[in-house]
């Protein structure tokens, strides 16, 4: 455990209730605070996703799992002290864990890890209310979203508090609950709920604990890092945030590229108290680990974060989990051997024309994500080609095969760019053509001509976009709505442009998935080259 105070935000303390100064994005936080008598450890998950195995690290599947999750876990609580363990929501969809089990396989591995409490995440609305409310029933913990407003002819009825207090000894700690409200546009939560702003919600949640007498108070968040940030800034007496559903990492956490951000974040409340706000990026790949102290009045004294442990493969596994690991998969392995429809032809998908020319799959693909948004106002699609590994013969296509086109489990990621940040991203795609690189872009919705003769950057030549069943001239000024996967969203193979989109929203669902459900609304698929990519070199 290493103290962040002469490391990251934590400027300088004096040691028995002095005045500390926080630093957070160049801004001083001055804050007093009293002679430390409490800490208590979070331990913390966010965004699982039904990553009960392990997930894809590059090539290898040796990242995360929730059987080197519960070693670590028991190891952490071994070492004694106060502790809780949360989970910041959207435990559903994302593997055909959740497609054979419905959240209720997720439920027994969780309950086995002692959570102590979860917030409701969009996914766990994905279909309706009942799975969730079946998931609720099995859980041994709360389930709380203070701002999911609850019908009584709801199936979820009784089974979601606003809050819960966990006691140590005499020291209580308030634990509130917050939902997006976009999960009324993400997922399908049905009649019978609806969203209270989060802000609005949390500043009676706070004022009601403090009438009870609860100082150290936790937002247990499933509303993105930056509403998480808003709600630090504007709400007074929250103590610590534990978000989840931008799939942010910080700190160590690893991404291919995206803003530096320590692990946690420090923000001043509006009366210029500290904050902290911490995220787990993504599918149990990470643990969240930090102590927080408080003084007798509350008011945080220190942060303290562990390693933000790797869920890595040299990490010890839980035997027991194994083995109910390997029982509960027999059905998900017969799943991923089922048809799911089949192709009038052949799916090209050789690394040496995906990577460089247009291909039938790279179409189906990109249309198959534009077709999964448009519903949602996205008009472009842009695959990178290292995504899809493998073509499909012609005949019955199986699950397992969609699996080996679509291997990573990425999830598809809407944005606004601009129509010159279109082009950007295109010539990012293209600069490495005769390299035979992942960046290439396959893609829906429009169709560009490049040169690969033509200097690196200044490529592409000509690009138009759908419209009224023809064809325009893309606008360089105008705002386009994209989808492109997570990976690609967060810099990777150079698409370093798409960090600068705006109204960036993960739609959770698996490129694989959504592959396979188009190939079965729209069996036999028969993709054609359609001249959406001209290379004018030939």
């Amino acid at each position: 455990m290493k103290e962040l105070s002469r490391r990251t935000f934590l400027k300088s303390v004096a040691v028995g209730g002095a005045t500390m100064t926080w630093a957070y994005t160049g801004v001083d936080l001055a804050h007093a605070a009293g002679a430390e008598t409490f800490t208590v450890r979070i331990v913390h998950t966010n965004d699982h996703h039904a990553r009960v195995e392990p997930v894809l690290n590059g090539t290898s599947p040796v990242h995360g799992g929730v059987s080197r999750r519960k070693a670590m876990i028991d190891a952490i609580r071994s070492q004694g002290g106060n502790q809780i363990l949360l989970d910041a929501g959207d435990v559903f969809q994302g593997t055909l864990w959740f497609n054979q089990y419905r959240g209720l396989a997720d439920a027994e591995f969780y309950n086995a890890m002692g959570y102590e409490a979860m917030t409701i995440g969009n996914h766990e609305f994905d279909l309706g209310q009942q799975p969730l409310a079946n998931f609720a029933k099995s859980v041994k913990f709360p389930i709380v979203s203070a701002n999911l407003v609850i019908d009584p002819t709801s199936p979820l009825a009784g089974l979601v508090k606003p809050y819960v207090i966990k006691w140590f000894n005499n020291e209580p700690v308030g634990i509130f609950g917050l939902t997006t409200e976009e999960t009324v546009t993400l997922a399908n939560p049905g009649r019978g709920v609806a969203f209270a702003d989060p802000v609005r919600t949390a500043r009676w949640v706070v004022e009601d604990l403090r009438t009870r007498g609860v100082k150290k108070i936790i937002a247990l968040t499933h509303i993105g890092i930056n509403a998480d940030l808003n709600l630090a800034r504007s709400v007074e007496g929250i103590s610590v945030i534990v978000g989840g559903h931008s799939h942010t990492p910080q700190g160590a956490q690893a991404a291919p590229s995206g803003p530096n951000r320590a692990y946690p974040e420090v923000v001043a409340s509006p009366s210029g108290k500290p904050v902290i706000v911490a995220t787990d990026w993504e599918w149990g790949r990470w643990l969240g680990d930090l102590t927080v102290g408080f003084d007798a009045n509350g008011e945080v004294t220190r942060v303290i974060a562990g390693r933000t442990r790797e869920v890595a493969a040299a990490m010890q596994v839980d035997q027991g989990f194994e083995g109910r690991i390997a029982e509960l998969a027999r059905p998900i392995n017969d799943l991923r051997r089922q048809a799911v429809g089949s192709s009038a032809v052949e799916l090209n998908g050789a690394r040496a024309d995906v990577r460089a020319k247009e291909t039938n799959l790279g179409n189906l693909v990109a249309d198959s994500q534009l077709a999964k948004t448009r519903a949602n106002g996205v008009r472009l699609a842009l695959v990178n080609s290292g995504g899809i590994r493998t073509g499909i013969p012609a005949g019955p296509v199986t699950f397992g095969q969609v699996l080996e086109v679509a291997p990573f489990g990425n999830t598809l990621i809407t944005m606004d760019i601009t129509g010159a940040q279109v082009k950007e991203a295109l010539e990012n795609g293209v600069s490495r053509v005769a390299d035979q690189n992942g960046r290439f872009p396959q893609v829906a919705g429009m169709r560009f001509t490049f040169d690969s003769r033509s200097a690196t950057g200044s490529r592409v030549s000509k690009i138009e976009v759908a419209q009224d069943g023809g064809f325009v001239a893309i606008d360089p000024a105008a705002t386009y709505r994209i989808v492109v996967n997570n990976f690609a969203a967060t810099g990777g193979d150079g698409y370093s442009v798409l960090l600068q989109g705006r109204n960036v929203i993960n739609a959770g669902f698996v490129d694989s998935d959504v592959l396979a459900e188009y190939i079965q609304n729209n069996s036999p698929v028969n993709p054609k080259l359609e001249g959406r990519i001209t290379n004018a070199a030939g």
